[in-house]
């Protein structure tokens, strides 16, 4: 992206990418399933339609690895699936807006997944352009602008659509989502990819990395991290609403606080950690996500947990943060995208085991001894992180 060099252009343009992943997972994660039941659509169909929306993300690793070998016609590897993908989603929600389920559940249906996939493709590619462009100093700065811009996303967005649905309907959601697809043309159709060198071309025997110490100790933290932070913070609206009796509007408020601490925490977390550093930053992440963990699990009451909301919120978010910058250091840029996407879904299958198993565990064990649990694993964190460091001492020799 040599001839649009700016910082400003840059952290704009994957704030926007990542703005708008945020609106449509605020339609997903809260409006998709009561949208359906109040059309009457039946629970089975609905708990299939969920699944096959995963599929998409299953398929990040192989739109990976065709971004990192296919130039797709002489526009680049990263820019023309990122267009693709902004104007098929816009399309795809478009559509969805006229497509009634109750009348046609298959083509709306297949509208949907085309725009689940369609995210998913400039989604990958765009993780792929951010380590091909980005200065390594100021990667924790851009993995915080993602991450802050979609929690600010879906917090504005899951409030106005509520608003919406309201008095309009469920169908007002579709054109909106579908013109907010639109909005990140406005950066993406600038981008000029440079022309690759040799040390930058795909080349298939990069995988190879994926076997080395490195890699598998990275593999190890990913896993461990997400056991310590993603089993908390999935756990936590459930303790509060079985232990304590909390209302859909005590949650409701906690969720707000959370979005707003990961907002504050991606951002700041952006800055901090290329000030401080990897090493401090990951090893401070780390010991802050299990003392976290083990004050939830101490909480008397709803309020309390409530209010550590704004804590937990920012702690989550400065570690998430951390992680992709670590992922974007490791990536080999030769198989850039690929290796991203490899490493997300060894985090994503940590963090679906841990929360299931840790709302299982929580009946038989008690919530608090679920928590302190979750706070212990966590630590085991340090020492992969104490060898990673010393096996890939380039991540951190920059700015140590």
């Amino acid at each position: 992206m040599k001839s649009n060099p700016s910082r400003a252009f840059r952290l704009s343009m994957f704030a926007a990418l990542y703005v708008v992943q945020g609106v449509g997972l605020a339609y997903f994660s809260n409006f998709q399933k009561p949208y359906l039941d109040s059309l009457g659509i039946s629970p089975n169909a609905i708990g299939a339609l969920t699944f096959v929306l995963q599929i998409p993300f299953i398929l990040k690793i192989f739109i990976g690895m065709l971004s990192d070998k296919v130039n797709l016609l002489g526009m680049g590897h990263r820019k023309p699936y990122m267009l693709l993908g902004l104007i098929l989603a816009a399309l795809a929600f478009g559509g969805a807006t006229f497509a009634l389920p109750d009348a046609n559940f298959l083509l709306f249906a297949a509208l949907v997944t085309l725009g689940s996939f369609s995210v998913t493709l400039f989604d990958s590619t765009t993780d792929g352009l951010a380590i091909d462009s980005t200065p390594h100093d100021e990667q924790a700065l851009v993995q915080g602008v993602m991450v802050g811009g979609r929690a600010a996303a879906f917090i504005a967005l899951s409030l106005i659509f509520g608003m919406l649905v309201q008095r309009v309907g469920y169908r007002i959601v579709f054109p909106i989502i579908g013109l907010s697809m639109l909005l990140p043309l406005l950066w993406v159709a600038r981008v000029r990819e440079p022309a690759r060198d040799a040390t930058a071309r795909f080349q298939w025997g990069a995988f190879k990395a994926l076997g080395q110490p490195r890699f598998l100790l990275f593999a190890l933290y990913a896993v461990v991290y997400s056991i310590g932070s993603f089993g908390t913070d999935g756990l936590v609206t459930y303790f509060m609403r079985v232990r304590f009796g909390a209302t859909e509007g005590v949650i409701g408020q906690y969720g707000a606080l959370r979005g707003v601490g990961a907002i504050i925490g991606a951002l700041a977390g952006g800055v901090l950690i290329d000030r401080l550093g990897r090493k401090r930053s990951a090893y401070a992440g780390v010991l802050l996500i299990s003392i976290m963990a083990a004050l939830i699990g101490a909480a008397t009451g709803a309020r309390g947990v409530l209010w550590m909301g704004l804590v937990w919120g920012a702690v989550w978010a400065f570690q998430e943060t951390l992680f992709f910058a670590l992922a974007m250091d490791i990536a080999d840029a030769r198989i850039a995208a690929s290796m991203f996407a490899i490493m997300m879904g060894i985090s994503n299958l940590g963090s679906a085991v841990a929360d299931g198993l840790a709302t299982a565990l929580s009946d038989d064990w008690g919530f608090a001894a679920v928590f302190g649990w979750l706070a212990v694993i966590n630590l085991i964190t340090l020492p992969v992180l104490w060898g990673l460091f010393k096996k890939a001492p380039e991540m951190v020799q920059r700015t140590e």
